[in-house]
């Protein structure tokens, strides 16, 4: 079987007309700039890459994080372009964890299963770093007591409140995630 391959021509006047280069290009510009801008996570919707400043120096004390409510998370899925979402976290003496909660795995939870490595945005600031799951019992119940401190879980949840699994943050300065 032979397929044979030809352009059609579209008849409509709004396809034929010509449109200068420089509105194509500010068009180009402006449909990036609109996607620059809508490529980051807000509330529930998820997102893409995200922007800021990125910090290098290593972070001895993730103290300053006791009063930020959500912080961003970027992984890296399979197929390469960055899924990023909104989350919880806390600090427990030095240390920074994230928390997810329910039974089934969120998507950023399958991509840090599958690469650790991630991307944080803490206010305006982009920290490299590993994000690994909590087992240890006893650091477990200091993360839920941390958790339950800083979050109105009732509020959230109601009588209800569902099962949690932890993760611990640590940044890696000089690595950068996969691609």
């Amino acid at each position: 079987m032979s397929w044979h391959w030809s352009l059609v021509k579209i008849q409509s006047p709004i396809l034929e007309a010509q449109i200068p280069i420089a509105i194509r290009l500010s068009l180009v510009l402006l449909t990036l700039s609109v996607l620059a801008v809508g490529c980051e996570p807000k509330d529930v919707r998820p997102g893409l890459w995200l922007s800021g400043e990125e910090v290098s120096s290593p972070v001895e004390n993730w103290q300053f994080t006791d009063e930020i409510d959500e912080v961003f998370i970027e992984t890296r899925p399979w197929y390469g372009i960055p899924h990023s979402t909104t989350i919880w976290c806390v600090r427990v003496a030095s240390d920074l964890y994230i928390g997810s909660y329910g039974e089934e795995k969120k998507y950023w939870e399958i991509n840090i299963l599958r690469d650790p490595r991630a991307r944080i945005r803490i206010e305006s600031k982009i920290y490299d770093v590993t994000i690994t799951r909590l087992d240890d019992e006893v650091m477990y119940r200091a993360v839920s007591t941390a958790y339950r401190r800083k979050y109105d879980m009732a509020t959230v949840f109601g009588k209800k409140i569902p099962p949690w699994s932890f993760y611990r943050v640590a940044q890696d300065g000089h690595k950068k995630p996969s691609t």
